[in-house]
């Protein structure tokens, strides 16, 4: 009956040639440490968009989608910093996201 707040409409961009889109699962040291918080603050500055989130396991699954090269140099950052041990992580190539525009962290 009221439309109190309006739909926002998701509009499919035009994505750079050469973009991916990786899903990456990390175990080990992981959580509680700002891990999630890293991943987004290395992947912004390089307009990788995607998001991460902890899992019940203790391990952190991320979506990075953006050039290949510029994933690497996260996923390179990540494994840099000390108080971050990553003891396995897998990844594998994904179906590209037309519609996201950001990185998120998942609660």
């Amino acid at each position: 009956m009221f439309r109190l707040f309006k739909k926002k409409e998701k509009i499919k961009r035009e994505l750079p040639p050469g973009t991916i889109r990786k899903e990456f699962h990390f175990e080990g040291n992981v959580q509680n440490i700002g891990f999630r918080f890293e991943v987004q603050s290395h992947a912004m500055p390089l307009g990788i968009t995607g998001y991460a989130k902890n899992n019940d396991d203790g391990s952190v699954t991320a979506e990075l989608q953006g050039s290949e090269k510029n994933i690497n140099k996260v996923i390179k950052s990540l494994q840099n910093i000390n108080r971050i041990q990553i003891d396995s992580m897998t990844e594998k190539e994904i179906p590209l996201d037309y519609y996201e525009n950001d990185f998120y962290i998942l609660y």
